[in-house]
């Protein structure tokens, strides 16, 4: 085994430019748009609050309790 691991010492080490670092960083930026992470943002907090609203009026209008604990025995289907 440590035969073919000395396979890897074989290996020539090479090293990045120096100016990848930028040329990546450079890319990331440049997709960034701060009017899009705002508009993203605004949809999730919208759709949080559009669910917590549906939540606590279907809780009002007793849409959604259905006791599944205290169902009668004859309710219960079984395959």
């Amino acid at each position: 085994m440590q035969d073919k691991l000395e396979i890897l010492n074989t290996i020539k080490r090479v090293s990045p430019p120096d100016y990848l670092y930028d040329k990546i960083f450079e890319r990331i930026n440049n997709k960034m748009n701060p009017y899009l992470i705002y508009a993203y943002a605004a949809c999730i907090l919208s759709l949080i609050a559009f669910n917590i609203y549906s939540f606590n009026y279907s809780l009002d209008n007793n849409l959604v309790s259905i006791n599944l604990l205290n169902m009668p025995a004859n309710f219960v289907h079984y395959e």
